[in-house]
């Protein structure tokens, strides 16, 4: 699973998102799809930067949050709740609407 979403740095410098958690899920990553040779990888990103009075598009094909192991059967509708960790220790949260791409 993938999560996808628009996230805005109202602030006057950029930030990092260093991690992503979510109680429903054994593991949740920053990842980046790339293209090698006509071939499409994933690859875990480590940290997200959103520039300062910018955004970051996480958006199938590019960069998005990897979801692993999820705790429990979730269905198109269901909201799930996702921690974002800033490089700086703030943590901000937000809820996601399960949907099929």
């Amino acid at each position: 699973m993938a999560g996808y979403a628009t996230l805005r740095n109202p602030c006057t410098q950029a930030v990092e998102v260093a991690e992503v958690s979510g109680a429903d899920f054994g593991m949740a990553m920053i990842h980046a799809t790339t293209v090698e040779n006509g071939m499409s990888r994933m690859r875990a990103m480590g940290a997200l930067t959103i520039p300062a009075k910018g955004e970051a598009v996480l958006a199938p094909g590019g960069s998005h949050i990897m979801l692993m192991d999820p705790k429990r059967e979730l269905h198109v509708g269901d909201k799930v709740r996702l921690a974002l960790k800033l490089s700086d220790g703030r943590m901000l949260s937000a809820d996601f609407v399960v949907r099929r791409e």
